[in-house]
């Protein structure tokens, strides 16, 4: 096998389970670093990869203090403009992305140096989403698994939250009583 080339750039395709991806127009970029990116949870043929390549220590996302940030192999993927993302069915994707959706995509892996510093950089040109999980349900069926979720009360004055009674129902508890005026809370303001 012949030497890659980092400085050029190496491309790669992986697959994995995504976390926080901000890679459409509509979710817009990451507020923090300005960029369309995704943390991707790699599979184990995508492991491989970056392993045979021996990067994945590189590319591994850690933490300020260097543990590592997932328990798996995960890889920030980056870009400065919304990257071109299809659905199965070969239509343009341009939606929300939820944690755990799967993700298969073409990344640019090249070498950066910076102020007496060396790394890699993963870049996302193309992805492909394998299957998608909705922003606003995704991972809850654990949170509800054998609960028994019932009609709220209507309370003495008429106005009920749903989210409120539902959520006071579903784990035994009524909200607490309104602290008077008067009352010392113990709060430091």
């Amino acid at each position: 096998m012949a030497k890659l080339d980092f400085a050029k750039g190496v491309t790669a395709v992986l697959t994995g389970t995504t976390n926080w991806a901000q890679l459409t127009e509509k979710s817009g970029p990451n507020k923090m670093s300005g960029k369309y990116q995704v943390e991707l949870t790699l599979d184990e043929e995508s492991i491989k990869v970056l392993e045979g390549m021996k990067i994945m220590t590189h590319l591994n996302i850690k933490r300020q203090d260097g543990t590592l940030k997932y328990e798996k192999p995960t890889v920030r993927l980056k870009t400065n403009n919304p990257p071109t993302l299809w659905d199965t069915s070969k239509q343009v994707f341009n939606d929300f992305i939820g944690n755990g959706s799967s993700l298969r995509a073409k990344v640019f892996i090249k070498s950066w140096e910076m102020a007496g510093k060396k790394g890699l950089t993963a870049y996302i040109n193309k992805g492909l989403l394998l299957s998608l999980n909705d922003v606003e349900g995704a991972d809850d069926d654990d949170l509800w698994e054998g609960v028994k979720v019932s009609t709220p009360q209507m309370p003495d004055d008429g106005v009920v939250s749903v989210a409120d009674a539902t959520a006071a129902e579903a784990f035994g508890s009524t909200a607490p009583a309104a602290a008077s005026e008067d009352e010392d809370d113990d709060l430091p303001f």
